[in-house]
């Protein structure tokens, strides 16, 4: 009867359906088996050694010669799945893959498992998603797999390169060469990595021109970690010489990230460098300014709103970033200084705010931002504990930071009647506002909560509760002195658990809409 469907109709259908579904619909006779198979391939997830242990069994790989031509994203999450992709690039006979999409955030040590990556990327042309993380590649495999990208996967619109850790290397032309020559299909473009020695250009003139260069019109999000190398002589014309021609063709830029943490070897290649912070003027109309300073200096309100005048070239002066250091608790802030970083935070070309006390700014402050900034990338406020948001407040308007890919908060006010000891296993009483609901009362909160953070499709970290600090288990109460070496020292009081760690919290079920972060790939 189904066969008769329409193929529109068979995929709605399919929307709503899981793999166990897949799994009982096949088995029902062969016409079903040839409809719903590539349904239940589509999607190709390995995570965990006994998956991987099953998978490269010599039994399972003529299945996967049979139907692996209908998988279309492949995500691997192992420490050694090489394997994995050696059974990909063997055991499916087809001399190209049909893939959309490939996630591999693995360990890669040696030239054979990056051979192998490579040479499923060549039998993938019509690859749209690309995401390696935290492998290990040696410069002369990196450079490879570079120019295998650019010139064989002309479709590819997202492309992730980072490692945890190290910035693999490269020489500046073949870094230019990528950059230039890569898919203009472009839109999301994250890149790790180290510069090799750029003697080069200094010693013979380097090329002005690279052949096949193409514009990036698509191009969104653009971040780069950059590692300058550890090496005398000039830097300045390095980095301009690397990106200027790309960045000239970058023409619908939203985000410009480069994930800034200070060191002798990072630099902020953006702002360091005149000629490259010139053309993201003209390309993105904002210019990039990042406040770092300590909450105790004052003034802060004087210094930030300067940056919000509009001068007659047109462009918007804006921070790029806040970052308000100090970890006395006892530090205040402001109510001037208080307004001034809400009223900068919410503005287009504000990307970063980073503040160590979760008292500096209000549940409400913190909303606004997430309303009203549509470029913010980071949001971290708390040291030892995160700001704390109300569910109702947290869902009662869309947030408009569709970039955001850092949020750490303690979303309180949902009932878990659910919990009935605290973090010491001891009965909770009756009446807390732990209590004050039913479930299906909580669980409706609760998936909208989801509903919330699921639209952040960009987040790579996501943190709800306190932070795991050693002065977050401290408690007065207690008759127990200790030292870290197990010793006991007067005057320091010391527990195991702290009753305040037990929070209103999401009970992350199925049931209670889990689920609604399915998008969240990056996370």
């Amino acid at each position: 009867m189904h066969s008769s469907l329409p193929p529109e109709l068979i995929r709605e259908i399919a929307s709503h359906l899981n793999k166990r579904d897949f799994l009982s619909l096949i088995l029902v006779n062969k016409a079903w088996r040839s409809t719903w198979t590539p349904f239940l391939w589509v999607n190709f997830t390995v995570v965990g050694s006994s998956l991987t242990r099953d998978i490269v069994d010599t039994k399972y790989q003529p299945v996967l010669a049979r139907d692996g031509s209908h998988i279309r994203n492949v995500f691997v999450r192992h420490e050694n799945n090489l394997k994995i992709l050696q059974v990909l690039q063997i055991a499916v006979p087809a001399p190209l893959l049909n893939l959309s999409s490939l996630c591999v955030s693995t360990k890669l040590h040696l030239e054979t498992d990056v051979e192998r990556l490579v040479e499923i990327l060549k039998r993938s042309p019509h690859l749209r998603t690309l995401h390696v993380i935290n492998t290990l590649f040696p410069v002369a495999w990196f450079e490879r797999l570079l120019g295998v990208i650019a010139l064989g996967l002309a479709r590819l619109k997202h492309l992730t390169l980072t490692h945890m850790y190290v910035h693999p290397k490269a020489s500046p032309l073949v870094l230019r060469t990528f950059l230039e020559t890569c898919s203009s299909e472009l839109e999301t473009l994250v890149l790790k990595f180290g510069v090799l020695c750029p003697l080069m250009l200094f010693m013979s003139p380097p090329p002005t021109t690279i052949p096949g260069t193409k514009t990036h019109p698509n191009l969104k999000v653009l971040q780069l970690e950059v590692e300058y190398p550890s090496m005398s002589g000039p830097m300045e014309p390095v980095f301009p010489w690397i990106l200027n021609t790309f960045l000239e063709g970058c023409t619908a830029l939203e985000i410009v990230d480069d994930r800034f943490f200070p060191s002798e070897t990072r630099r902020q290649w953006f702002t360091d460098d005149a000629s490259i912070l010139r053309i993201l003027h003209r390309v993105m109309r904002i210019p990039f300014r990042r406040c770092i300073a300590p909450m105790n200096e004052g003034n802060l309100s004087d210094a930030l709103f300067p940056g919000l005048n509009v001068d007659g070239s047109d462009i918007q002066k804006v921070w790029h970033g806040i970052h308000l250091t100090g970890f006395d608790s006892s530090t205040s802030i402001m109510e001037a200084d208080r307004k001034a970083i809400v009223h900068t935070a919410s503005h287009r070309g504000f990307q970063e705010l980073l503040v160590h006390n979760e008292e500096w700014l209000s549940s409400e402050d913190l909303l606004v931002i997430l309303r009203t900034c549509p470029t913010l990338r980071v949001l971290e406020c708390g040291y030892n504990r995160y700001p704390s948001i109300a569910a109702s407040e947290l869902t009662q308007q869309p947030w408009s930071c569709k970039w955001l890919k850092v949020l750490r908060l303690v979303i309180s006010g949902i009932p878990r009647p659910d919990i009935k000891t605290d973090a010491k296993g001891q009965p909770i009483p009756a009446g807390t506002p732990l209590h004050s609901g039913t479930m299906d009362e909580s669980r409706v909160i609760q998936k909208k909560v989801y509903t919330q953070l699921g639209a952040l499709v960009c987040l790579e970290e996501l943190s709800l509760g306190y932070t795991l600090r050693r002065d977050m288990l401290i408690d007065t109460d207690t008759e127990a002195n200790s030292s870290d070496d197990g010793n006991n020292s007067a005057g320091l009081v010391v527990k195991k658990y702290n009753s305040s760690l037990q929070l209103t919290c999401l009970e992350l079920t199925l049931e209670s809409g889990l689920d609604l972060l399915s998008e969240l790939k990056s996370l």
